[in-house]
């Protein structure tokens, strides 16, 4: 059994789907200058996330890694320097391959 979730209709799963189609790379972060990042969640991520993958034509993200990292450059200004990234490969799966 493989962890995922869905989000928006879009899958979100950490590691590959037997019999999908893989579309290409995805990688993307919550990282705006002026906003507080560290009050972000991970569904905000996928909110993200979600509007690029439908516009390539799948419904998952495979291999889905995600996590927070600090950066070092807003920390010279005293703003948030924490932020959210995801990364994986968009495709094309069928959802009953998930059970």
């Amino acid at each position: 059994m493989m962890y995922y979730s869905e989000r928006n209709g879009i899958y979100f799963v950490e590691g590959p789907v037997p019999g999908s189609r893989t579309l290409c790379p995805i990688s993307s972060e919550l990282n705006d200058f002026f906003s507080q990042n560290q009050l972000k969640t991970l569904d905000d991520l996928k909110d993200r996330m979600t509007h690029l993958v439908k516009s390539k034509g799948g419904n998952a993200v495979l291999s889905f890694k995600y996590g927070q990292r600090t950066t070092f450059w807003k920390s010279l200004f005293g703003m948030d320097n924490v932020h959210w990234y995801g990364t994986g490969m968009i495709a094309q799966i069928d959802p009953s391959a998930l059970r």
